[in-house]
């Protein structure tokens, strides 16, 4: 474990800091949401998508948000459906 200390004595766990600021390209983030970076481009223009950070010009994702952004978007389907879709090939 790495720690550093702030100027005002207290230390951090610098370790747990970066494994929660690990961010990734535009390219990379469209690469883990099975998505193209045109696609990250116009969720962002639209005002939607994943929280990203811009340092700039320069567009990165937080990985913790971007597992956060499919986890809100995770579907649960209804025991109906569920039903439905077992007996589908019954009729």
């Amino acid at each position: 474990m790495t720690t550093q200390m702030t100027t005002n004595g207290r230390s951090t766990n610098l370790a747990a800091a970066d494994r929660a600021l690990e961010l990734l390209t535009q390219e990379e983030a469209a690469v883990f949401l099975h998505k193209s970076p045109r696609v990250l481009r116009f969720w962002r223009n639209a005002g939607i998508g994943p929280a990203y950070v811009k340092l700039g010009k320069t567009v990165l994702y937080n990985r913790e948000d971007l597992i956060a952004y499919v986890r809100s978007n995770t579907v649960q389907p209804s025991v109906r459906a569920a039903f439905e879709e077992e007996n589908c090939g019954a009729l």
